[in-house]
């Protein structure tokens, strides 16, 4: 891991959306593309001040439902970003699984993103750090995305991601079912442009939370649609407490 004197991006302690100029504005797509972008994205500085949270999830169970992520689950995720900065695995990967693309049901999804996830440790021989949010989105169907360091030396081919979507799913990969892009910047993960472009995919990672709490937290909401078990996650090196 290459070693920096200064500090990994100033991630924003929340993930406000900052205020886009009329010029800026022109120059943003809109939708799944806006996440996954590899030039600067906005203008304007962020807002500082970080909201603690206690620590916990909900037991991965199918017959467990819910239609938003909950304000404690967004700031555990936001947490998470910055001990990924900590400890020296900053988030560098959007990915973006479609399961119902794939052709599983959203009852099947959270087995088959287990199943990703334990790809990914496996190729990254442990070396990487990642959370993750689902959303079953009308129009969109029952998907996953995840931000992820993958480790210096190590490139996510699209022949890879669609290998280990085609096992998880135990089908013939289906053409659209997985994006994934580097976050642009994340090369010098202490940089403003590095800070800048995660914290947009943050926000956009972090949309389908109840609708007051990401007022609160400054972001937009989109529905998230109803979800079987578990509706987020993180690494077990991202479990923790910031110090």
């Amino acid at each position: 891991m290459r070693e920096h004197g200064a500090r990994c991006g100033k991630l924003p302690d929340t993930v406000k959306k900052r205020e886009i100029t009329a010029e800026c504005r022109a120059e943003r797509p809109a939708g799944t593309r806006l996440a996954n972008l590899d030039v600067p994205i906005g203008c304007a500085p962020f807002p500082v001040s970080l909201p603690l949270f206690r620590h916990g999830g909900a037991r991965n169970s199918a017959s467990r439902t819910s239609h938003w992520l909950t304000l404690a689950q967004a700031e555990k995720l936001i947490n998470a970003a910055h001990i990924a900065e900590q400890i020296g695995r900053p988030l560098n990967r959007h990915i973006c699984v479609h399961w119902e693309a794939a052709g599983l049901t959203d009852r099947e999804a959270m087995a088959a993103t287990t199943a990703f996830l334990k790809y990914l440790r496996e190729w990254c021989r442990g070396e990487t750090a990642y959370l993750w949010t689902r959303e079953n989105g009308a129009g969109k169907g029952s998907h996953v995305h995840i931000l992820a360091h993958i480790p210096e030396g190590r490139t996510m081919r699209g022949a890879l991601s669609r290998r280990w979507v085609a096992r998880c799913t135990m089908r013939t990969y289906r053409a659209g079912a997985i994006f994934t892009r580097k976050i642009a910047g994340s090369s010098q993960p202490w940089g403003a442009h590095y800070g800048h472009n995660l914290s947009e995919v943050l926000a956009y990672t972090l949309k389908g939370t109840e609708p007051k709490s990401a007022l609160v937290l400054g972001i937009g909401h989109e529905n998230g649609g109803q979800i079987s078990g578990k509706r987020c996650g993180t690494s077990r090196n991202l479990a923790g407490r910031r110090e």
